[in-house]
């Protein structure tokens, strides 16, 4: 889990106020409907691409663990991973809650935000019910 907030520029505000009311925000192109990112350049044409509220929801396309030591003088062992929303955008993200000796391709997950005092969140996913 992150140790401390996040602080929003100009390019992640709209991304970061979403995840602090506990929204996932993507990119959807008007013109065509296809989903993008959360990073994509809505200025290039505002008229055009709008921030929406996704799923939440996707499956676990690639991981890795991170090995960090902690107070105790051990490790800890956090997965981390890429993945891709039911939307078909893909996001970069912790994996809370997912075994890190586990063979974690196709997991399905969903997104989960940590909050912070500044009132600030930052989202993860957690493996889904029963997977």
């Amino acid at each position: 889990m992150p140790k401390f907030p996040v602080k929003a520029d100009a390019a992640s505000a709209a991304f970061l106020e979403g995840a602090a009311r506990g929204e996932f925000l993507i990119v959807k192109d008007t013109q065509t409907g296809e989903f993008h990112e959360p990073q994509f350049p809505v200025a290039q044409d505002p008229e055009r691409y709008r921030y929406v509220p996704a799923a939440g929801t996707g499956t676990v396309v690639s991981w890795s663990v991170v090995h960090e030591k902690n107070a105790e003088g051990g490790v800890d062992r956090r997965p981390v991973g890429i993945v891709q929303l039911d939307e078909g955008p893909w996001f970069w993200a912790e994996l809370v809650g997912a075994d890190p000796d586990a063979d974690l391709m196709d997991l399905p997950v969903t997104v989960d935000f940590q909050k912070f005092d500044d009132g600030s969140a930052v989202p993860f996913f957690r493996p889904q019910h029963g997977a």
